[in-house]
């Protein structure tokens, strides 16, 4: 009898990021997703280590308790880590569970002592800042390292990624190489080529738009009738608004927020081009793989970016895009200007940039190594996609 995925890294019954919610959509049943964080991962709304135990009709007895003496009697027991262990086993068993996917390492470092007591197969997928982050590396460097034995493969989206892996601990035969792939429905857009810049992403420090807006600052020096629209939300956007404000470029940037798939797809549609400024902060941090830039690629527009993670991997310098880099904004604005004045170049770069994102980033390559690794992990043999994967890096 085939057994259950779970899958670790779900907020809410929506994802955190919509790699994680292809993962969800894609991978085959059956599959549970436990979403918030440990030791309070939930299912379907209940908190495993309230609801689950080895001796349920007692653990239901204990709810009929009234709240103060339930508080008193039962409460603290319940945060033990023999507690803990107990729902999480009763909860595995219970759901069938065969494999773990963990999303996010922390999420992974976390859930791996109970997976290895009940022998459960543990895939890890790093995605960014679990890997980078100078906070949450040293905060799980020694667990990462415990996760790191046991785990039957960890998933990286960058070389730069699989490096620091190895550096934390990791054994780099069990590392597989994945990253990310946009959906189908990017390689279907057809852009103007009409003189908008996208950019597209969080307002953070490791995306450092402001930087982005600085570029552009200098390429309305020569190019005044230009525009640039930043989509996304986030801690930076007020920042940005103010600075083209005080910069005197509210007619030639636009923040529309946060934007759906559909949005997405009509902004890319109406560009000439993509543009990001990744940046390591001073905390230490770096992205993964830009699934953004996965999707713009696809939706046929040369990338401006900087030479960052997996970025370069994802960006041919010259031949699908331009790599500066980071803090360069006189670079970036140079080749920003150097598309908006040679419509035709942006058109054959976002050829190329769709041919070489359908080639090496595709949705159905992506999920298919990540299938691949979870039914060799339930069978306990070696998985094909992963030496596969190993030959090509």
């Amino acid at each position: 009898m085939t057994g259950t995925t779970c899958i670790i890294g779900v907020d809410d019954n929506r994802v955190l990021k919509d790699f994680v919610r292809a993962h969800v959509e894609y991978l085959s049943n059956p599959k549970i997703c436990l979403d918030h964080w440990y030791p309070d991962f939930r299912y379907e709304g209940q908190t495993i280590r309230y609801f689950y135990s080895s001796r349920p009709l007692l653990k239901r007895a204990e709810k009929l308790l009234p709240h103060a003496l339930y508080s008193r009697l039962i409460a603290r027991s319940e945060h033990s880590p023999a507690a803990i262990d107990d729902a999480y086993t009763a909860f595995f068993r219970e759901k069938n569970v065969d494999v773990i996917l963990a999303e996010f390492g922390g999420n992974g470092a976390e859930i791996c002592p109970h997976a290895k007591r009940l022998g459960i197969p543990l895939i890890v997928h790093f995605h960014g800042h679990d890997a980078h982050r100078t906070s949450e590396v040293e905060a799980f460097r020694d667990r990462y390292r415990e996760m790191f034995d046991y785990a039957f493969r960890i998933v990286s989206v960058s070389r730069m990624m699989t490096d620091t892996l190895v550096e934390l601990g990791a054994d780099p035969a069990r590392i597989v190489f994945n990253p990310y792939g946009p959906r189908d429905k990017f390689f279907e857009i057809e852009p103007t080529y009409s003189g908008n810049v996208m950019s597209l992403g969080r307002f953070t420090d490791i995306k450092a738009n402001y930087l982005t807006l600085a570029a552009f600052r200098l390429v309305l020096e020569s190019h005044p009738d230009a525009t640039l629209t930043m989509a996304g939300a986030g801690e930076l956007m007020e920042t940005c608004r103010t600075l083209a404000s005080l910069w005197g470029m509210e007619r030639s940037v636009s923040f529309p927020g946060a934007v759906n798939h559909a949005e997405t797809r009509s902004l890319f549609a109406a560009a000439s081009m993509f543009v990001q400024h990744s940046v390591t902060p001073s905390y230490g941090d770096a992205e993964g793989t830009p699934v953004t830039i996965l999707e713009a690629s696809a939706a046929g527009l040369p990338v401006v970016s900087t030479n960052h993670a997996g970025i370069r991997e994802a960006v041919v310098q010259g031949v699908t895009g331009y790599l500066v880099e980071e803090r360069d904004v006189e670079g970036m604005a140079r080749h920003i200007s150097g598309l908006l004045d040679n419509p035709a170049a942006c058109r054959e770069m976002g050829a190329r940039a769709r041919q070489h994102i359908k080639e090496n980033y595709s949705m159905k390559r992506h999920i298919g190594i990540l299938q691949e690794l979870i039914d060799a992990a339930r069978e306990r043999r070696e998985p094909r996609a992963a030496a596969l994967v190993r030959q090509d890096s």
